[in-house]
């Protein structure tokens, strides 16, 4: 799906640029459409992995809150505190790897901006 997604945009790409550039220049834009798509999956990709860890650390703070109920207040309060923790740890587990995942797109970036930029300094 990928390789088709990355034809067709390589292939509107040449039509919509039309003959006036080179074959260098349209490498070279080829290379940033690609890179540019490969860094968007790059980047959704990380957000559905942080949003599954927000997930699931809420469900793990909610299983705690639900299992002491019916305990009493003293109890109720340590877990509503370990849920808390738990929650937080979540998120800045999700905030990780949300970073990680921009640092990677952006770097996919810059590679392919750095290789494009030399097919065209070729010319």
């Amino acid at each position: 799906m990928k390789t088709l997604t990355s034809s067709a945009l390589a292939l509107s790409t040449i039509l919509f640029v039309g003959c006036d550039e080179s074959a260098l220049e349209q490498q070279a834009d080829e290379i940033r459409d690609q890179t540019q798509y490969q860094a968007e999956e790059i980047r959704d990709a990380s957000q559905m992995e942080a949003e599954a860890i927000r997930d699931q650390s809420q469900n793990a703070a909610e299983n705690l809150r639900e299992r002491t109920d019916n305990a009493p207040d003293a109890v109720q309060d340590r877990a509503e505190e370990r849920a808390d923790a738990i929650e937080d740890r979540g998120e800045a587990a999700a905030d990780q790897k949300e970073v990680r995942g921009e640092n990677k797109a952006d770097a996919v970036e810059e590679r392919g901006e750095e290789k494009a930029d030399e097919l065209e300094a070729v010319e």
